[in-house]
């Protein structure tokens, strides 16, 4: 029997492939299924919403979490379009824009108030007036003056405090780990009360308005990538500006400003107090960057910004780098090789109180964190990874076990993962966009596309033969009032996890995994492929191609919702492709229909 499902296995692995130019049609094929599988409910779709007062609203709840509370198919089509576009902006989330800066004056005046040298030529004067002229208009904003230090010291030490883990709880007692859940949870009572009335939103608007302007007057930038001087260096207030030209060059020590026109360059940064702004453009090379590794951010209430425009680049960081916003902003933007970044807690796309964006424009990449990472969401936070070509590696774990359920499985949440503090704070938005390539995601507890109460968590995908291997939590999950949605636009994929995934939904929470063509394997334990549970809803849609499912446990997976507080949840599952599926171990069967539950269903065209 077993080597009859190898077979079946294999067949719809090596099956052809369909026209990609068939695919994009689907959104109606999946609503029409929807309404067959909903009618066996005795629903329609205006029953798949949830409340958004359940508990009484903090003010820390984004407007898009409450609106996708309400519609949370409408998860599909924002997965869709984030494919489609430049990654978004903070104030797309927060609801409102602040007033871009320009700077005004001579952009030599502006440099000459920090260097007597002479030379420089006009681009590249240009590009250092907008850095130095940006910070000192957000230096000059109240909120950087004495009177805000010591709330902004405190909110930076506790919501560090709340989002780093110790390799050593692995070993410490139960009484131990209870201690330090306690002082945790003492301080998050603390910060709800030090950041009440604060316009939270100052933080990343201040410096999201600063990069966007960068943006337009740097990256997009269309003048001059040499520099016919020879290394230029001088001091300001907020530390070291080095002008490099096209030999090999290493940077060390408390940096603020670095223009590099060529060469395979070594940075090895360190942040020593002096200024909370890190800016970096280098124009070609390889380049090896070694970030700094403080416990605490050293970008916190600042903005750090790095563009690499050219070169397979070596990215090497501790934690709050590697765009990362905590109370501010921070982009990478790496616009062409094969690259490698390495990080730890809070890194490759990762905001709270503000916005993080790691962007990738071209190569085989290869991404590595341990914790909190590669699309990462925390309170009024966006975090943004966002990869547009080559054959990529995403790894999230293996560092901080997860003590409290195993002894053998550690945590990522990471990948497209949004995490809000239980009951006190909603969480935030973290996107993990690929738009192409074969592609290969690890996490292990809670990613790829998930979140934890209040909050939005997707991962995106837009063609290729992917892999998706994780364990538990993930790929389209949501666990406690929250949204979660995993998207597959095309392509051969493989998808394996323990259970509370693909496109599962417990606890009033929505959890969504959409495949819109290809010819996929789907593999798990249970509570998973398309599973309610306790009041939730979990949707898996396969539009297209010749499938194979197998689950381990029949009884709520497939089309699973179970009862709890005196009514229902919702699972449904649809194959709608007309090809032959083939499924072992649940109730699925390939043309057919199923109900096994009272709240679920199951529907193979």
């Amino acid at each position: 029997m077993m080597k009859f499902i190898l077979c079946l296995w294999l067949l719809a692995s090596f099956a052809p492939g369909l026209a990609q130019d068939s695919v994009y049609a689907d959104r109606d094929i999946f609503e029409q299924k929807l309404d067959y599988a909903l009618m066996g409910l005795k629903m329609t779709r205006t029953d798949l919403a949830l409340r958004d007062d359940y508990l009484e609203k903090d003010e820390y709840r984004l407007p898009i979490i409450d609106s996708l509370m309400n519609s949370p198919l409408g998860m599909i089509d924002t997965a869709g379009k984030l494919l489609d576009n430049n990654p978004p902006k903070y104030s797309e989330f927060v609801g409102y824009n602040l007033k871009n800066y320009f700077i005004s004056g001579n952009p030599r005046d502006i440099v000459r108030k920090y260097t007597w040298k002479s030379g420089i030529d006009g681009v590249t004067m240009y590009r250092l007036a907008y850095f130095l002229g940006g910070v000192e208009y957000m230096k000059s904003h109240e909120l950087y003056g004495n009177k805000y230090k010591p709330l902004i010291d405190s909110l930076i030490y506790g919501f560090t405090l709340l989002l780093e883990e110790d390799t050593e709880d692995e070993f410490r007692t139960v009484e131990q780990l209870d201690s330090i859940g306690t002082y945790e949870e003492e301080w998050t009572k603390a910060l709800t009360k030090i950041t009440y009335g604060v316009s939270a939103e100052v933080f990343g608007m201040m410096a999201q308005s600063l990069l966007d302007i960068f943006k337009d007057a740097i990256i997009n930038d269309e003048g001059s990538k040499e520099f016919k001087r020879k290394y230029i260096e001088f001091d300001t207030r907020y530390g070291k500006v080095c002008i490099g030209d096209e030999s090999v060059q290493e940077y060390s020590g408390d940096i603020f400003i670095v223009i590099d026109y060529g060469g395979d360059d070594i940075y090895n940064l360190e942040k020593s107090g002096t200024g909370n702004f890190t800016f970096i453009l280098d124009y070609g090379g390889n380049d090896i960057y070694h970030l700094p590794k403080n416990r605490i951010s050293p970008y916190a209430a600042g903005a750090n910004l790095l563009i690499d425009f050219n070169g397979d680049d070596y990215y090497d960081a501790g934690s709050w780098s590697l765009g990362a916003g905590l109370f501010g902003a921070g982009v990478l933007w790496d616009k062409k090789g094969n690259d490698r970044y390495f990080g730890d807690t809070f890194t490759m796309g990762a905001g709270c109180f503000g916005y993080g964006l790691l962007r990738d424009d071209e190569g085989d990449d290869l991404y590595n964190g341990a914790l909190f990472c590669q699309g990462f969401g925390f309170v009024r936070g966006v975090g943004i990874l966002s990869d547009s070509e080559g054959n990529d590696h995403y790894f999230a774990g293996g560092k901080y076990k997860d003590v409290l359920r195993y002894d053998d499985h550690y945590l990522s949440l990471s990948q497209g993962f949004a995490y809000g503090l239980r009951p006190y704070m909603s969480g935030g938005v973290g996107y993990l966009i690929d738009k192409s390539g074969n592609d290969t995601y690890e996490s292990d507890i809670f990613g790829q596309g998930c979140s934890y109460w209040w909050s939005l968590g997707i991962l995106t995908d837009g063609g290729g033969n992917d892999k998706y291997l994780s364990f538990q939590y993930a790929q389209g999950s949501a666990t406690h009032m929250t949204l979660g949605c995993l998207y597959d636009k095309g392509g051969n994929d493989f998808y394996l996890a323990r259970g509370v995934s693909q496109g599962c939904g417990h606890d009033r929470a929505t959890g969504i995994l959409y495949e819109a063509t290809g010819n996929d394997n789907y593999m798990t334990y249970g509570l998973s492929q398309g599973a309610g549970s306790a009041n939730g809803i979990g949707i898996i849609a396969d539009l297209r191609g010749l499938d194979s499912y197998l689950v381990k446990d029949a009884n709520n997976s497939q089309g699973y919702g179970n009862p709890r507080r005196d009514y229902g949840s919702i699972g449904i599952f649809i194959d709608a492709g007309t090809e032959k599926d083939a499924y072992a171990g649940g109730h699925g069967a390939d043309s057919t229909w199923w109900a096994r539950s009272k709240w679920g269903i199951g529907i193979d065209d």
